[in-house]
């Protein structure tokens, strides 16, 4: 019983510009608002399997997920998968030329696995669209503002 929504918006960046910007990992809490923080477990570029910490803070709760790459393709894709005791997320962006830029589409999905992630999967369901939507302009608001010299 997964909870998703998608949200695409059309950006005048290329789609490496896009791609470059939401695979650091150091500047996700400039455009995830509840995102305290992504760390990459190892070094080196960015692969599938590669593990991840998410920390986050979501109604005044700190919390920390494991994570993995799940997709990585330059330019094109990138999608992870988190998990805690409560849920399962799987987050994924898709980079499509369009014109001189790029349409980007990010689809998640949320899978409660806890009594208390189910109990409060109508609150998950009902913010989902309004997060994504507003996470998609945090993005498009910082391409803009690197973009300026």
């Amino acid at each position: 019983m997964a909870i998703s929504f998608q949200h695409g918006i059309d950006l005048p960046q290329s789609p490496h510009q896009v791609f470059t910007l939401l695979a650091d990992y150091s500047k996700v809490p400039l455009w995830l608002k509840r995102c305290e923080g992504v760390a990459k477990q190892g070094s080196g570029p960015n692969k599938v399997g590669d593990k991840l910490r998410y920390a986050y803070c979501e109604g005044g709760r700190h919390g920390l997920m494991d994570g993995v790459i799940t997709a990585y393709e330059e330019d094109r894709h990138m999608a992870y998968r988190y998990y805690d005791k409560m849920m399962q997320v799987i987050v994924e962006f898709r980079m499509e030329p369009n014109g001189e830029g790029t349409r980007l589409t990010h689809h998640i999905d949320i899978t409660p696995h806890s009594f208390m992630a189910k109990l409060m999967s109508p609150m998950f369901k009902m913010k989902l669209p309004k997060q994504t939507i507003q996470t998609m302009e945090n993005i498009r608001a910082l391409l803009a503002k690197e973009a300026v010299p």
